[in-house]
């Protein structure tokens, strides 16, 4: 995945994830660079397409977190909110 690119890093199987050694410099880049979140919302809907549903919660999860509690990347918020999370099929 793009993950890293992003200030990501995968950290199991299961999909979830966390902040990469980068997150500091990737997040500021990725707070001020709005062009990318479209990217985010297409790797959402590739995982589901490619059979990786599972790992789609995760990373909004992980998203909202960093926007909405840690602030670290609060530009993020309106997409997160109207277009990450309705990519989401699996309801669990």
């Amino acid at each position: 995945m793009m993950l890293e690119f992003f200030g990501i890093k995968l950290i199991d199987k299961t999909g979830n994830v966390a902040r990469a050694g980068n997150w500091q410099e990737r997040f500021q880049h990725l707070n001020e660079s709005q062009h990318n979140y479209l990217r985010i919302t297409r790797i959402l809907k590739s995982l589901g397409e490619l059979g990786y549903e599972s790992f789609k919660s995760p990373l909004v999860k992980f998203i909202l977190h960093e926007a909405l509690v840690e602030n670290t990347i609060p530009n993020i918020k309106q997409s997160a909110l109207e277009y990450f999370v309705y990519t989401i099929r699996d309801r669990r």
